[in-house]
């Protein structure tokens, strides 16, 4: 997604979380959740109950959805039901010379799912090469595989993971 569309985007989906989250934890939700706790009761205990909310944005010309959203509650041997999130963080990419933002374990050009980039540094849906028509985006010194430690063009090894990034696959901005 380029990035205007995904910073008009991101900021009304950090608000349906947030009225998502009322939703989940209001009083009325109560009985939703007594049932999702008898469900997974009733499944047994080798098994697990979820529902979930996921916002997606869909691209006709792709023919593809991209998960902006997906949280819910989940349930194991009838235990009351807790929140789970499944969100990926986004990531900045240069696509053959533009900007686009997408989930980290998407492929920013397709948006099929293309996760661990580096391990795997061709998309396996579209077959676009990490390195060459598709760059990540550094614009911070956040590293992107821990996003805890620090990383930079003189220093690429993670501070706190010891993850080393691949200079041929980024570029710095």
């Amino acid at each position: 997604m380029d990035r205007e569309k995904f910073e008009a985007a991101d900021a009304l989906v950090d608000e349906i979380a947030d009225i998502v989250d009322e939703m989940l934890a209001s009083e009325k939700a109560e009985l939703l959740k007594t049932k999702l706790a008898e469900l997974s009761k009733a499944v047994g205990s080798d098994l697990s109950v979820s529902l979930d909310c996921r916002l997606d944005v869909f691209d006709s010309k792709r023919e593809r959805s991209l998960p902006l959203l997906s949280t819910g509650l989940s349930s194991l041997r009838g235990q009351q039901p807790y929140r789970t999130w499944g969100d990926s963080s986004p990531q900045k990419y240069v696509v053959n010379g533009e900007m686009m933002i997408v989930p980290h374990d998407h492929c920013p050009a397709c948006w099929g799912v293309w996760d661990f980039k580096m391990d795997q540094p061709v998309c396996g849906e579209c077959g676009i090469r990490l390195g060459e028509q598709v760059k990540i985006l550094l614009d911070s010194d956040v590293c992107p595989h821990c996003e805890k430690g620090k990383v930079g063009v003189a220093k690429p090894r993670c501070s706190e993971c010891g993850f080393e990034v691949n200079l041929r696959y980024v570029v710095w901005g």
